[in-house]
């Protein structure tokens, strides 16, 4: 039966022990080298045999293990809070400079440094939108049982941070109240306008019903009256068509051509 491989501790510690062995005939023979020479010691040392360097053993190779990601879930784990602080810190900054675009590089410096300040001081948890202090696991976790003298100091950490987010919303409405009141004057502006436009469509809107009155009521009625223009002519030859009719039936009546043609030369 084989012989289990040496482990690495084992051939970690051969290993030193060597190189400790070798250190030591080192010095020896550079503390020789610096003192005078001995004939006794100089035979001694030319009679000796040499020493073999020992052959070390390799390491043996042992394959790497397999990783897999609930191995570093312990990790995540801890730095899952202030991740996400970071990730808002940075995304609410990007969002300011987006917002600022091109304006003074001073006023793009100072607006988000207060809440940037809050997410630091204040903890995550008082930011959360779903945060009810009348929810147990949210008060235990704000607000932990503990002795009268850390009650006192809890006070006044809380105390603290309302005071921080306090100050803070005031320097950041400060911050943006001249584009508060920017903002107010564009809409006044833009009220003014919208009401000349609704002037302006009334306006136009009588300007159309004039022009419908004018010209489209018009060339309507034409449009109406050309079938009974038509109607009327198309009567009007018909009774002219009776007349002559009636005209030559009476001429066929005439007791004489002469009386027939005075009555067409009278008519």
């Amino acid at each position: 039966m084989d012989s289990p491989p040496p482990s690495p501790s084992s051939d970690f510690s051969r290993a030193a022990s060597l190189s400790s062995s070798s250190r030591s005939l080192s010095d020896a023979a550079s503390a020789a080298a610096a003192r005078p020479a001995d004939p006794s010691w100089v035979g001694w040392w030319s009679s000796s045999t040499s020493i073999a360097v020992p052959d070390f053993a390799p390491l043996a190779s042992r394959p790497a293990s397999d990783l897999s990601r609930s191995d570093f879930l312990p990790y995540l784990s801890s730095i899952s809070e202030p991740y996400h602080r970071f990730e808002d810190v940075r995304d609410h900054s990007s969002r300011e400079r987006d917002l600022q675009g091109g304006a003074a590089a001073e006023g793009a410096g100072g607006q988000g440094d207060a809440l940037v300040a809050c997410l630091r001081e204040v903890p995550a948890l008082y930011f959360k939108e779903d945060f009810a202090l009348e929810e147990g696991a949210t008060f235990r976790a704000a607000c932990p049982f503990s002795s009268i003298a850390e009650n006192a100091a809890l006070q006044e950490k809380l105390s603290h941070y309302l005071d921080v987010v306090e100050l803070h919303l005031v320097k950041e409405i400060s911050l943006r109240s001249n584009s508060f009141f920017e903002a107010q004057g564009q809409l006044q502006d833009l009220n003014v306008k919208i009401l000349r436009g609704c002037g302006r469509i009334r306006e136009l809107k009588e300007t159309i019903r004039l022009l419908d009155g004018d010209l489209v009521d018009s060339a309507r009625q034409i449009q109406e009256l050309n079938p009974t223009r038509g109607n009327l002519l198309r009567l009007q030859q018909k009774l002219r068509l009776n007349e002559v009719s009636l005209l030559l039936s009476s001429v066929a009546c005439a007791p004489n051509e002469h009386a027939a043609f005075a009555f067409l030369m009278g008519f």
